[in-house]
């Protein structure tokens, strides 16, 4: 992927940028924005990092679930 130069300019109170090309995003995606140095990162939020993505399945041994061993409150008593 070639970069492509864009302009940034003014919507409302907030600055924008036109993404072109290949870059483009759909409509309403959720996007997360940072910056890395000079650089400003535009990712999609509604992915699963990579790194997560490799890690499935690699853990094989059995997740004990947590018990609740609190007495349970009647509702329907003064205390």
């Amino acid at each position: 992927m070639a970069a492509r130069q864009t302009t940034v300019f003014k919507t409302g109170n907030s600055a924008a940028v036109r993404l072109l090309g290949d870059c483009r995003l759909p409509r309403g995606t959720r996007v997360r924005v940072y910056r890395d140095a000079r650089r400003i990162v535009v990712e999609p939020v509604d992915q699963w990092p990579a790194p997560f993505l490799e890690a499935l399945g690699s853990f094989s041994d059995e997740i004990p679930r947590p018990t609740d061993n609190r007495k349970q409150r009647n509702p329907f008593t003064s205390r």
